[in-house]
């Protein structure tokens, strides 16, 4: 790009070191912040670029929301020809496009990876803003197993994809989440276009397209093993020909929790343990053969899981009843580990490796015994001590030379043939041995008549008050003053009245009306971020509508201003609005019927105010007609922070 390139300093103070990724309209830069001495990455673009001012715009809005999974937005601005976002650094973060190089990630992975991503895009558009572009690139994993997502509002605002409506939109981010999950789980993009065709179908770079069928693209079960039902269905659902699903990111992240709170510990495809991130043993490999398989059962089981192994496949081919043990089954004990050491001192006793059933069987037996110890009883002991005596006899009868080994093998079951038939331990009880004494016949007795004392009591009062049902308590009724009024005459005395407290005249304080929907007022343009409006109705004080930025307070001369127009649950006599401005603004408010937005034909003024601030109240100076709409019109927008940026923002509006 044009003015950009290692040692350009933009804003006076990014110093730029290296470009990490080119796209179609932007670019993204490593750089250094001399003012705060950190690293930061730069969203580079041109600034004269008709997607500029959007993305600029979206990327403010983006830095307000709080949320970890959320990449933060440090700074925007343009020096030089060239628009900038700042972004913080995500050293050591990998993207689910890199991670996908290899192959599919574990199910509950991609439940974890999808979930979070929902969770974080579900909080941003109660805030009214949408990602629109996601691809297996937004979605980043830190090196502790932390999510982040990346390009919210800004990638679509520069890819001219920010024209949906709110819940459009949503729909939208529900169906590139799904798009996710389904890469995650099969390693291949669904080339499926979300909304119609209005954001484009595309490949991500390194991610093979998935294969289509008639009505969409192939389930993720018939691509690759081990998918959930859910996961499964979802992805039906949503990339079939229904176009179903999810309808936002909170209803995804609903259907789908709950998901694992860290970083899964296998690679998906192998079922291998992966390295956990405070594990610094050393892992070797332990190889059973196959002939072993048959004769391990449940206690070959039970050595292998106190050992500390960790099957590949699940432990499917330790001898269990199902396939004979017939599997060729590596093991990995992590050396330091109490129960994997006597594992591997009882395979090499001899100090060489022994080869076949023979080594196999003596760690299994060994692993059962020092693993489980005096629990298990002399049952297991014997087991062992069996299995080392034969190993000894045929390590005897060859003189020590095992190259000339002949292949018979020893299973555990031949090793336990001669075991003595004792009981196993008993478990330890629960309890302790001494019981509680039942209690004496004098204490019974105290107790029931105690229980019997508290039942009549209740019996009296209960009858008591039905007794008195009906019954009033003869106390005086309140006394009614009556005011008579006598004219007196020249030879009578008036009596003497007692004067009623005066009345008061004035009228109840105005209720508050509902507001029930609303849209924005532009008669020049016909929209100002429509999908925020409802941002002036929630209750919520610190969320608010905005306009589009302008180079001047009076709407670059070509606008008598822009506002809201709020629907009112029923036609209303509007008596009073009480209005939250973020910033000093002229405001003026109207009541109407019409629903246009370019016109204020018919409409009620009900009041106004100039350089307004905080909370103002505007009351009707008259009586106004019913109306079913209310119509908050600036025609002089605030000042931002930066030269020649003024925009309208309403935080909260209250009809009464």
């Amino acid at each position: 790009m044009q003015g950009v390139g290692p040692g350009s300093v933009l804003g006076g103070r990014y110093a730029v070191t290296l470009r990490t990724s080119e796209g179609a309209h932007h670019e993204r830069w490593r750089a250094n912040d001399h003012t705060l001495e950190r690293e930061v990455v730069l969203v580079c673009f041109p600034a004269g670029a008709s997607v500029a001012p959007a993305a600029l715009d979206a990327a403010r809005r983006a830095a307000g929301i709080e949320d970890p999974r959320l990449v933060r937005v440090l700074d925007v601005g343009t020096d030089q020809g060239v628009g900038f976002i700042v972004e913080e650094p995500l050293t050591g973060a990998v993207p689910l496009s890199h991670l996908l190089q290899s192959g599919g990630l574990a199910a509950d992975e991609v439940r974890r990876l999808t979930g979070e991503a929902a969770t974080a895009l579900d909080k941003a558009t109660h805030r009214g803003l949408h990602h629109l572009a996601l691809s297996p690139s937004s979605v980043l994993r830190m090196p502790d197993g932390a999510v982040k997502v990346r390009g919210l509002a800004t990638e679509a605002a520069l890819t001219d994809a920010d024209r949906l409506s709110d819940e459009r939109a949503s729909r939208a981010d529900a169906v590139g989440l799904v798009k996710i999950a389904y890469a995650g789980l099969t390693a291949r993009w669904p080339m499926v276009a979300v909304d119609d065709g209005l954001i484009p179908a595309g490949s991500p770079v390194g991610l093979e397209p998935a294969p289509t069928i008639v009505g969409g693209v192939a389930a993720p079960s018939e691509i690759a093993v081990g998918v959930p039902n859910d996961l499964d269905l979802i992805c039906r659902m949503t990339l079939g020909s229904g176009r179903r699903g999810p309808v936002s990111p909170g209803d995804l992240a609903l259907q789908i929790a709950p998901w694992p709170a860290e970083m899964a510990t296998s690679d998906g495809a192998t079922g291998m343990r992966l390295r956990a991130r405070d594990d610094h043993e050393s892992l070797e490999p332990t190889r059973v053969m196959p002939s072993v398989g048959a004769g391990v059962g449940a206690a070959g089981i039970a050595g292998a899981a106190a050992a500390g192994a960790v099957a590949g496949d699940g432990g499917s081919g330790v001898g269990g009843a199902g396939d004979g043990g017939q599997h060729d089954t590596v093991f990995f004990d992590r050396v330091g580990d109490e129960g994997a050491d006597r594992s591997v001192t009882a395979t090499q006793a001899s100090g060489d490796r022994l080869p076949g059933g023979i080594a196999a069987a003596g760690a299994a037996a060994a692993g059962v015994a020092g693993a489980i110890g005096d629990r298990v009883g002399s049952f297991a002991r014997a087991a062992a001590d069996k299995a080392a005596a034969r190993a000894a006899e045929r390590r005897a009868s060859r003189d020590g030379d095992l190259d000339d080994f002949d292949g018979e093998d020893i299973g555990l079951v031949d090793a336990l043939d001669e075991a003595p038939t004792t009981r196993l331990e008993p478990p330890v009880p629960v309890f302790g041995r001494d019981a509680p004494e039942a209690p004496s016949g004098t204490q019974s007795r105290i107790a029931l008549a105690i229980v019997g004392v508290l039942v009549i009591v209740a019996l009296v009062i209960g009858v008591s008050n039905v007794m008195k049902i009906g019954q009033h308590d003869g106390s005086a009724a309140p006394a009614v003053t009556v005011t008579k009024t006598r004219t007196p005459t020249s030879t009578a005395v008036p009596s003497q009245t007692t004067q009623a407290p005066p009345t008061t005249t004035e009228a109840p304080p105005a209720a508050p009306v509902s507001v029930v929907g609303g849209k924005s007022f532009d008669p020049e343009d016909g929209n100002e971020a429509d999908q925020n409006v409802k941002l002036t109705y929630d209750g919520d004080l610190s969320t608010e509508w905005r306009s589009r930025w302008y180079g001047s307070s009076t709407f670059n001369g070509k606008k008598d201003g822009v506002g809201v127009l709020l629907d009112l649950s029923a036609p209303t006599v509007v008596k009073e609005v009480e209005l939250v401005l973020g910033a000093k603004q002229d405001v003026t408010v109207y009541v109407t019927d019409s629903g246009s937005t370019d016109s204020l034909d018919g409409a009620q003024e009900v009041g106004s105010k100039k350089g307004a601030q905080g909370t103002v109240v505007i009351k009707a100076g008259g009586e106004l007609k019913p109306a079913s709409k209310v119509l908050v019109f600036v025609t002089k927008a605030a000042p931002a922070e930066a030269a020649n940026h003024y925009r309208a923002q309403i935080s909260e509006v209250t009809v009464r």
